[in-house]
């Protein structure tokens, strides 16, 4: 895979929808954490909403690289 400009053999900036990293199973993470009910319900908030939050992450990211920088 390319970078997002095309550039290079890194990965691109942004996830493939719908697809989970190899060996990820919702159902072994579940019963994983079934003695951690707190960990569990944050688990699924921090992960809701996973496209959204990749973006803000991005942003984030972004910002602090402009901040740090100076640039605009």
């Amino acid at each position: 895979m390319t970078s997002a400009t095309g550039i290079g053999a890194g990965p691109t900036s942004s996830p493939v929808r719908d697809e989970r990293r190899e060996g990820y199973d919702v159902d072994e993470r579940a019963a994983r954490l079934a003695a951690y009910p707190l960990a569990a319900a944050a688990g699924a908030e921090i992960f809701a909403n996973y496209y959204e939050r990749f973006e803000d992450g991005l942003r984030l990211i972004v910002a602090g690289v402009e901040v740090r920088y100076g640039v605009r």
